[in-house]
């Protein structure tokens, strides 16, 4: 054991408790940043979701939660604190995990946008999650361009933020 070994393990700290303070604080970080909506509120419920993800992606990619730490209970832990508010119906964790492969696909999408060689991406999908739309009726014009826009420059700003506070927290 060496001798600044007591850091390693306070940077390994990486529990359910430790995560959900993080996401909750992340959350607080969206919401009074995040730019006004014209018609459109935003769902916390979702966001705190969309950052139990970011972490829960982290902490696979960086080796801190490995084959045996329990992903699930981490997930079923967000899914059932989410549905104690009383605002969120979600019916069941296959639900919840599709949604998870939502949000993974949208921010993949944003981060390959190499705009203008290529066309540029908008997170529609993720806006609809993050906002009060009602994304399985919604139809396209619910979305309107300067929303969108709005809500695309700064999802960006916002995923760079968490991935700083992230790396700082939780160094590979």
């Amino acid at each position: 054991m060496g001798l600044f070994s007591f850091l390693k393990k306070e940077n390994r700290n990486y529990s359910s408790d430790v995560m959900i303070s993080i996401a909750n604080e992340w959350v607080e970080w969206f919401i009074s940043g995040a730019p006004s909506l014209v018609k459109r509120t935003y769902n916390r419920d979702e966001i705190y979701m969309f950052c139990a993800w970011i972490l829960i992606d982290w902490g696979r990619n960086a080796k801190y939660l490995t084959k045996d730490s329990n992903i699930n209970g981490f997930f079923e832990t967000v899914f059932q604190s989410v549905r104690n508010t009383g605002t969120y119906q979600q019916s069941d964790m296959e639900q919840f995990l599709f949604r998870v492969s939502q949000y993974k696909w949208q921010v993949q999408g944003m981060l390959e946008c190499d705009y203008p060689r290529t066309p540029m991406f908008l997170p529609e999908t993720l806006f609809a999650r993050l906002t009060n739309i009602d994304f399985d009726n919604f139809p396209p014009s619910e979305i309107d361009d300067d929303n969108l826009l709005k809500f695309a420059d700064y999802i960006g700003s916002f995923w760079n933020k968490v991935n700083r506070d992230i790396m700082k927290r939780f160094p590979r």
